[in-house]
């Protein structure tokens, strides 16, 4: 069955998409700091989604995410900048919604 809408849908859709488009944010944005050296990442409704890590090991300094649900956390990967930390664990976040998708052991498919 085919859907069928006016056209004024789509304009006012690709509008409202314009309106809420920001070219300038990043991921990092998403990240609180919960402590030195530990960020959250929150989603749009206040959720923690992941939790990223500052560790040092000698004289480097890197990342690690892994998800943020208590139970079951999993290791997103480990990453030099916070910044690279921080997208690859919203990365993980969208793929776990697409659809079909109820094993949070695919999230790195």
């Amino acid at each position: 069955m085919a859907m069928s809408h006016r056209v004024q849908d789509g304009i006012d859709a690709a509008a409202r998409a314009r309106d809420g488009y920001s070219p300038n944010w990043h991921p990092i944005l998403a990240a609180r700091e919960q402590q030195p050296g530990e960020w959250w990442m929150i989603d749009s409704l206040g959720t923690r989604y992941a939790i990223v890590r500052m560790l040092q090991l000698g004289d480097e300094v890197g990342y690690r995410a892994v998800t943020g649900e208590p139970e079951g956390r999993r290791l997103i990967g480990y990453y030099r900048t916070l910044r690279a930390a921080c997208e690859a664990a919203h990365r993980a976040f969208v793929r776990s919604h697409r659809p079909g998708l109820h094993d949070p052991s695919l999230l790195h498919q």
